[in-house]
């Protein structure tokens, strides 16, 4: 059975990893199908995807030995449910021990930059790390406040925040812009994606969508260490601050 507590107490310690060491990863050393293996969950069930392990030459890879290749088809919501998928991923490798950052910019060779025709959509180095890289919660987190992400009547509780929420709000993102927006009713935690701001922000626009799903995936992550059911829905409305991405309902 899965370890969602072990899972959820990754999110308060990963840190990403940039030097690796040159230990190889047993996990890492055959093509198997880590989705299947670590038992990874989807956000979207109909969107086809695959997860590929590869060396360091096959992504022009100089920080580790290992890189994993995420490809995807083109649907509705497919960056989110690769950051979503990604994700969980990144927590069940962290708990081993090993050491993982997402290389949004990073793709493999050309070989591999189709599979199944399916196309790579992000990157993510792995490997032990050099030295120990687990963070110390909270100080160890640069984040937006609760009042920065949370919306509607649930931002109004700043005394007793939402485990939920916070596990969401920790989430990592690329140059640590942090899009989302969360809005809870009653057991549903809707997400909705700012709209960019700056140059930046327009210019990493892909990026965002995946980092929404990172965040979606540790609330599901956390709402399962606590031994909640968990389904999601996407009929929600935007709103005025943001575009609506997914409602995570736990109960």
């Amino acid at each position: 059975m899965k370890d969602y507590k072990q899972l959820a107490e990754m999110i308060y310690k990963r840190k990403s990893v940039r030097e690796f060491s040159k230990k190889s990863a047993k996990i890492l050393e055959s093509d198997i199908d880590l989705m299947e293996t670590l038992g990874i969950t989807p956000l979207v069930d109909n969107i086809r995807v695959k997860v590929k392990i590869l060396r360091a030459a096959e992504v022009k890879n100089k920080r580790s030995d290992y890189c994993l290749a995420f490809y995807s088809e083109e649907k509705p919501l497919y960056l989110e449910n690769m950051g979503f998928i990604g994700q969980q991923i990144d927590l069940e490798l962290q708990s081993k021990g090993l050491g993982t950052c997402w290389w949004g910019m990073k793709k493999p060779n050309r070989q591999y930059k189709n599979i199944d025709g399916l196309g790579c959509v992000i990157t993510m180095t792995v490997g032990y790390p050099q030295a120990d890289e687990n963070r110390v919660y909270p100080d160890g987190f640069t984040r937006k406040p609760l009042n920065e992400i949370v919306i509607g009547n649930s931002s109004k509780n700043d005394s007793a925040p939402d485990c939920l929420i916070e596990a969401a709000r920790i989430a990592p993102s690329a140059i640590n812009l942090q899009p989302w927006l969360i809005e809870k009713t009653d057991n549903n935690y809707n997400f909705y994606i700012r709209q960019p701001k700056g140059f930046m922000e327009k210019l990493i626009k892909s990026m965002r969508h995946i980092d929404l799903g990172i965040s979606m995936a540790h609330l599901f992550v956390q709402a399962k260490a606590k031994e909640l059911n968990v389904s999601f829905n996407f009929n929600g409305k935007d709103i005025k601050q943001g575009r609506y991405v997914g409602t995570v309902c736990v109960g």
